[in-house]
């Protein structure tokens, strides 16, 4: 067993079944459990089949060292993600997610549609449906990533992520048998800001490696960037904690686009949702290839490795610094 994949693939599954299991409660108490349960099994069911059938082709069609490189920045890009959720509900410049709330905030929604809880409920099929489905699409892709590079062969490697899936689904559906409530007990913060540093950490290892740079010790490596993510987090925790919400900052409103646009930003708003994060990459990632063709100086790729992480440290503290501002 490949537990340095495994470990991150169930904690971040756990996360996400959490959150959908708030939902599909909240449609069997108010609904009924037939079309909850069904919604839940279908949604379940067509995540296998996305990753089952987008695993094999990539493995099969995507060169390695570019499938590293895309991995990698999918990973960090998802990472920096979960990191900044959390660093600013550990500073308190984000609320907490409370699934109590969530839960009884759906319930009385569902109580107030007035669908008869004796028939099968297309509306409960399909909103249990659409949110283990939309849950499960982190799941699916860490799944996948973490699955096809973290492990010498890339079937072995899908067959023990999806089997951390697995687990944490099983878990997840035995303690809310048991329970028959939201599992507000488990620290979801907390599991978000591990599972963040952990993509981060693999990103930054397998991106560098699809880049040509070998990191000093080799795989032993990953413990060094995991502390220093960690320590990188914890500094940017006690940054903004000083600073407050920048409420001045306007996002964007894809609404108003056309639906073309309005589906890519979607799929930005997935992978990342942070264009200073994004652009902070992609202007890493374009100056590591440039020194890598044309540099001509000595330790050129112990260099690169450098200014890899530099470039990624930067992008997160100027993420961080864009959503605060100094307090007087």
């Amino acid at each position: 067993m490949n537990w340095s994949i495994f470990l991150p693939a169930f904690l971040a599954s756990l996360v996400e079944w959490v959150e959908a299991l708030t939902i599909v409660l909240a449609i069997g108490a108010s609904i009924n459990w037939k079309s909850s349960l069904w919604g839940a099994a279908s949604g379940f069911a067509l995540l296998g089949l996305l990753i089952i059938v987008f695993g094999s082709a990539i493995i099969l069609v995507i060169p390695i060292n570019i499938l590293r490189i895309v991995i990698g920045v999918i990973l960090i890009l998802f990472g920096i993600q979960w990191l900044e959720k959390a660093i600013l509900r550990y500073t308190g410049l984000k609320a907490k997610h409370d699934e109590n709330l969530v839960y009884e905030t759906r319930r009385r929604e569902f109580d107030a549609l007035g669908e008869d809880h004796s028939k099968f409920s297309k509306f409960g099929f399909l909103t249990s449906f659409k949110s283990v489905f939309l849950e499960g699409l982190e799941v699916a892709v860490i799944v996948i990533t973490f699955g096809l590079t973290g492990d010498a062969n890339p079937f072995q490697g899908i067959y023990t992520t999806s089997l951390a899936a697995v687990i944490a689904l099983l878990v997840v559906i035995v303690l809310g048998v048991v329970v028959r409530k939201p599992l507000t007990s488990i620290p979801e913060n907390m599991f978000k800001f591990l599972v963040g540093i952990m993509l981060v950490t693999f990103g930054t290892f397998w991106s560098g490696e699809g880049l040509g740079i070998q990191w000093p010790f080799s795989d032993l490596f990953l413990l060094v960037l995991v502390i220093f993510y960690l320590l990188l987090s914890l500094s940017l925790i006690r940054w903004v904690s000083r600073r407050k919400l920048n409420l001045n900052i306007k996002e964007s409103e894809p609404q108003k686009y056309p639906i073309p646009i309005r589906i890519l930003w979607e799929v930005f708003d997935f992978f990342s949702g942070d264009w200073t994060v994004f652009w902070g990459i992609i202007i890493t990632l374009a100056t590591v290839i440039f020194i890598q063709h044309f540099s001509t100086l000595p330790n050129t790729r112990l260099l690169l490795g450098i200014l890899l992480v530099a470039g990624i440290t930067v992008s997160l503290w100027a993420a961080m610094g864009r959503r605060s501002q100094s307090v007087g």
